[in-house]
């Protein structure tokens, strides 16, 4: 076999695997996005398998989303979620070919405690050509450094008491009462001498006139005795 058919029997390694952003700071308890991007580099890429290594104590996978078009393969050995291990494979295909840069997938990872770590690549991941024929070329990384939490500090003020002041009001006698209640015992007294304490109107109007009678013939007996006098 001479030197050109052989050049035509390899496979040409020119796709690529990268991971964004390449740095990545975060707090414990946070959550935080991986993109992971295919660049096929002119040469049409069907299926693409990725293979993430992250440290377990640190990270944990709580979701992925593929990219647009690519149609996800969930047999065994090509969808996984390993939090225990650190380990997620993804597998999916592409209807007519990738050729341009796409992006792959979201990861959404926690950072369950502080710490530094690294999210990668795996050695198994691949990506084929229309010959089936793996093209990957290389891959990125992306670095995380976890922080403690801010501890929340909450301020404690004293209640200033509050006193309650119930006013003790004197209420207002009215003077009108009494005097209408004396008014009214006045006239009952009036009235009962006139009735001679019997309570019958018709006697009342008899003593009445007859103290009328006895006035007109006393007031006229002294004026009969003033006019002899001058006489």
């Amino acid at each position: 076999m001479n030197l050109a058919a052989m050049a035509l029997a390899l496979p040409v390694f020119a796709a690529t695997f990268s991971l964004s952003p390449a740095n990545i700071s975060v707090k414990q308890g946070q959550s935080f996005n991986a993109v992971i991007s295919l660049n096929p580099q002119g040469v049409k890429n069907y299926t693409a398998k990725v293979e993430l290594k992250y440290p377990a104590d640190l990270l944990e996978v709580k979701s992925f989303a593929f990219g647009d078009k690519w149609m996800p393969l969930s047999q065994t050995g090509y969808d996984l979620v390993d939090n225990a291990g650190g380990t997620m494979i993804k597998t999916a295909g592409y209807p007519g070919g990738a050729i341009s840069a796409a992006t792959f997938g979201t990861v959404s990872f926690k950072a369950k405690k502080n710490g530094n770590g690294i999210i990668s690549v795996g050695n198994n991941s691949q990506i084929f050509d229309a010959t089936n024929a793996n093209i990957l070329n290389g891959f990125s990384q992306v670095s995380v450094a976890i922080s403690a939490p801010t501890p929340t500090i909450t301020k404690q003020t004293t209640p200033i008491p509050t006193v309650s002041v119930s006013p003790s009001l004197t209420p207002e006698v009215s003077a009108e009462p009494q005097a209408q209640a004396n008014q009214g015992g006045l006239f009952a007294t009036i009235g009962g001498a006139m009735t001679l304490g019997t309570g019958n109107k018709w006697l009342g109007g008899f003593v009445v006139l007859a103290v009328v009678v006895a006035g007109y013939y006393l007031v006229k007996k002294i004026s009969r005795k003033f006019k002899n006098k001058r006489s």
